[in-house]
C-alpha cells in the first residue's frame, strides 16, 4: 500500500449516504476507504482496530450518537486522527467547527466543499497539525452552546450557563463542577486543571485558589473583605475574593 495513502472510514446509518461519500471521495487518488460502517458498534471497533487517518462520522444515528462514540474511543485512537463531522447540522455552525481541529461535512453537500475539506486536510498533514480529540470535541459542542464535560464517572453535556461555578477539592485534588438546575457536584478527573477550565469560555473567571464562578451569576463584591453576592436563588452561597484574583477580576470587568 502506498505510505502516502489516506486510510479513511465512513460511518453513517444511512448506506444510500455511504455509496454516495464513497462514490465522490473516489475522484482523490490519495484516499482509500478501509471500511464503511452502519452500525456505532461495529464502527467503534473498527476504528480502534484500523485506527485512519481520515473519519466521516455522521452525528445522528439510531443508539448512539457519533459524538457519543467518538468520547466512547478516545482514549483508543492516535491523536492526530482527522475527524469530519458528516450529518444535517445547522448551516451557521460551519464556519465555527471548521475553525477548531475538526472539519464538518454538510448534507447535502456540494462537490466544492468536499474538495476544499480534502485540500484542508492535506494542509494540516502537510503543516504536521496534531488534533487534540477531547478539547475539539468541546470546541464543537461549545459552538451549538453545549460543553462536553469528562467527569470521573462519565461524560456530561451541558449549556454553560447551567454551570454556577467549579471549586476545587483539596482533599480528593480534583475540581468539582456545580449545576445550576439542582446544585448537583460533579467530580472532574484529577488531570482537569483551573487552566482547562477557565479556557471554555470567558465567563467563568477564579476568584480564589480554589473557586472558578461563572460571571453571570455573580452579582456583588464587598470592599475591603471582598466578599461575593450571587444573584438569586444563590445568595445562601459564601464566597470571597482573594486579594491575589481581585486584581485580575477587576482587569476582566469594565468598572464604571
Amino acid at each position: 500500500m502506498n505510505t502516502n495513502e489516506i486510510m479513511t472510514i465512513i460511518v453513517d446509518d444511512e448506506p444510500t449516504c455511504i455509496k454516495s461519500l464513497a462514490n465522490d471521495l473516489s475522484r482523490f487518488s490519495d484516499i482509500h476507504i478501509v471500511v464503511t460502517c452502519t452500525s456505532p458498534d461495529n464502527a467503534a471497533r473498527e476504528i480502534v482496530r484500523l485506527q485512519p487517518d481520515l473519519l466521516f462520522l455522521d452525528v445522528e444515528m439510531p443508539g448512539m450518537s457519533g459524538l457519543e462514540l467518538l468520547s466512547r474511543i478516545q482514549s483508543d485512537i492516535h491523536s492526530d486522527m482527522h475527524v469530519v463531522f458528516y450529518t444535517a447540522y445547522d448551516k451557521y455552525l460551519l464556519d465555527a467547527i471548521r475553525a477548531s481541529a475538526f472539519d464538518y461535512l454538510l448534507k447535502p453537500y456540494k462537490l466544492k466543499e468536499l474538495d476544499d475539506l480534502i485540500t484542508r486536510y492535506r494542509s494540516h498533514i502537510a503543516q504536521s497539525d496534531k488534533v487534540n480529540i477531547e478539547q475539539s470535541l468541546r470546541r464543537m459542542l461549545l459552538y451549538n452552546n453545549k460543553l462536553a464535560v469528562q467527569t470521573v464517572s462519565g461524560l456530561v453535556l451541558v449549556k454553560c450557563e447551567d454551570i454556577l461555578l467549579f471549586l476545587y477539592q483539596k482533599e480528593q485534588r480534583c475540581w468539582q463542577m456545580m449545576l445550576v438546575p439542582d446544585r448537583k457536584l460533579y467530580k472532574l478527573r484529577m488531570s482537569t486543571t483551573a487552566k482547562d477550565l477557565l479556557g471554555i469560555n470567558p465567563s467563568f473567571v477564579q476568584i480564589s485558589q480554589d473557586c472558578i464562578v461563572n460571571l453571570n451569576y455573580l452579582c456583588t463584591i464587598e470592599n475591603v473583605i471582598l466578599k461575593c453576592g450571587l444573584y438569586p436563588p444563590f445568595t445562601d452561597i459564601d464566597l470571597t475574593v482573594s486579594q491575589r484574583y481581585y486584581r485580575r477580576l477587576r482587569d476582566v470587568l469594565d468598572i464604571l
